[in-house]
């Protein structure tokens, strides 16, 4: 991401088929399995850590979700914007996406707050974390083993991963500042300029949040909207291709 940015400043065109390798949230596996792999083909890679993800191994809202529909066919769950039901893995994908997209393109609605009622209403205690590989987070030693690891660099994806534009004024500092601020001291990192937007979407990040990233010295903030960039993209505007 560093070589994207020192382009952009300079005017220069990258060379074709040029890519970065980006991930979200802080997984332990970016360190015990992509980090390795990374390293040996001298490909370096950003890693965007939610802070509070560290601190707690906490989950996203959404991986809360995945864990209990994961375990449980259901005839009807009662959810704010109507019932839903599902009973095989199809219905679990429809579901899934029907349960992001209106969370995502609701304001009113917490996203937290709708993973306990889900999890309440397929029979569960409220979990809020996971030992299982696919979502343990690293903790702060291991963030501070992967800043270490040649062609690693650590940004900033919020403390508690909330939609940026949603946050009133107060909450968006709270957010930029306490990442930033954990990340220097338990993280042991001496600049942080990159960051990226939780969700990502275009609504999920606007030129107010900007503004807070670039009076805070961020210098660049990828979306999670799909796409290839070109060399005219705005560095807080770039696109991404998913991989799952």
């Amino acid at each position: 991401m560093d070589d994207i940015v020192n382009a952009k400043i300079e005017g220069r065109a990258l060379p074709p088929k040029s890519f970065a390798i980006t991930f979200d949230d802080g997984f332990e596996n970016n360190l015990t399995v992509a980090a390795p792999i990374l390293e040996s083909l001298n490909i370096p890679a950003t890693y965007y850590i939610t802070t509070d993800f560290i601190d707690q191994n906490r989950m996203s809202w959404i991986d809360r979700i995945e864990l209990v529909v994961e375990e449980s066919p259901v005839e009807k769950l009662s959810l704010p914007w109507g019932e839903e039901s599902f009973k095989n893995i199809e219905e679990k994908r429809r579901f899934l996406d029907n349960v992001r997209l209106h969370v995502k393109t609701t304001p009113s609605l917490n996203p937290d707050e709708i993973a306990t009622q889900i999890q309440n209403q397929l029979g569960f205690d409220e979990i809020w974390s996971s030992t299982h590989p696919l979502d343990q987070k690293l903790n702060w030693s291991q963030v501070k083993e992967l800043s270490k690891i040649q062609g690693s660099t650590i940004g900033g994806h919020t403390h508690t991963h909330p939609i940026m534009s949603y946050l009133n004024d107060n909450d968006l500092s709270y957010e930029i500042d306490h990442s930033l601020i954990l990340l220097k001291e338990k993280g042991q990192l001496r600049h942080i300029n990159h960051y990226s937007y939780p969700e990502g979407l275009e609504h999920c990040y606007n030129q107010k949040v900007i503004d807070a990233l670039k009076q805070r010295n961020i210098v660049c903030s990828p979306s999670a909207i799909h796409g290839i960039n070109d060399k005219k993209v705005d560095l807080f505007n770039l696109l991404r291709v998913t991989v799952t």
